[in-house]
């Protein structure tokens, strides 16, 4: 994988080396686990990571951060969040979908289409396209009313009790509604669903699992942000295919190295680091149109896009918006 000529390997290194804690201090860490302990500063090291994975450790520095909890200590933002997931079932202050749901959804089907809670509440129009684009391809699924969230920004955060409480109210649920498949919007819905759940007889699909070429003659230069949370977790192989798909539509794919958009937990936590790694990442899309196929990716990519002043004919675009 080709990366930033110039740049860190791990962004979070590259936006804030002087809290960075390298692989080796972090497995020191884990070993010493029960005899660590934490000053309530520590809290800026342990949340000096976005989860993009690159280093293979982030799912370990989560597991620190929650000790810093156990130990009694906070960081800004916490009770927030707590407070959000025991009153919402989101780390938002809100649990209402946003969604304008299109005609054509089945009441009831054995698939689920989940969508999860930054797509519903933060990114309806996201959301909205990629309903629209199943429906044009005729897959079978529904969704429901209310969704709770995966869990995913809770385990981030250090909550690994509120993450078990999660999954098991979503297991319960499909089991309830008698759901076969699950079609995951979100990759870091998909990771945790196919990785860190307890096992079910559920089959777990992404929702690039169904893109293809459009029907339709495309043309244009095109950047691609791909999926940390797939490539970096054990799913690597979507970013071929989803260039492929891209460029039997007509698109020219521009060479784009590969970097982390900041996006990866949302956005809490350290936020100064997550706006430098954006700040950077802006710098690398060019072309026609620059597009994703994560929400988390796209809600950075259009947060920042005044980064891209000084090129103002490059546009965003979702991939269902692209393929259509």
């Amino acid at each position: 994988m080709k990366y930033p000529e110039g740049r860190k390997k791990y962004p979070c290194e590259e936006v804030c080396p002087e809290d960075f804690l390298t692989n080796d201090q972090i497995e020191e860490m884990i070993k010493n686990k029960d005899k660590l302990q934490f000053k309530k500063s520590d809290w800026k090291k342990l949340f000096n990571c976005v989860h993009c994975n690159e280093c293979g450790t982030s799912e370990e520095r989560s597991t620190l951060l929650n000790e810093f909890i156990n130990q009694g200590l906070t960081y800004p933002g916490l009770e927030d969040i707590k407070n959000c997931f025991e009153e919402y079932g989101t780390p938002y202050p809100t649990n209402e979908m946003r969604v304008r749901f299109p005609e054509g959804i089945p009441q009831e089907s054995d698939t689920l289409f989940f969508m999860g809670c930054l797509c519903t509440i933060r990114l309806p129009r996201y959301t909205e396209h990629a309903l629209k684009y199943l429906l044009s391809k005729e897959v079978d699924f529904t969704v429901l009313d209310k969704e709770v969230c995966c869990g995913y920004p809770a385990f981030a955060a250090g909550l690994l009790e509120q993450y078990k409480s999660i999954q098991e109210q979503n297991i319960q649920l499909w089991r309830d509604k008698g759901f076969k498949k699950v079609i995951c919007l979100c990759p870091a819905c998909y990771y945790v669903f196919t990785k860190d759940y307890p096992k079910t007889d559920i089959q777990f699909l992404f929702v690039a699992d169904y893109l293809e070429p459009s029907t339709t003659e495309k043309s244009g230069d095109v950047s691609v942000q791909h999926l940390c949370q797939l490539m970096n977790r054990g799913y690597a192989g979507k970013e071929i295919e989803v260039d492929d798909i891209l460029e039997k539509s007509g698109y020219n794919v521009l060479d784009v190295p590969h970097w982390c958009c900041g996006g990866g937990i949302g956005y809490f936590g350290r936020t100064d680091v997550i706006d430098l790694i954006a700040e950077q990442r802006m710098k690398d899309f060019k072309g026609d149109f620059y597009t994703t196929y994560c929400p988390g990716c796209y809600w950075v990519l259009k947060s920042y896009k005044k980064h891209l002043k000084d090129r103002k004919n490059t546009r965003l675009k979702d991939i269902f918006q692209l393929l259509k």
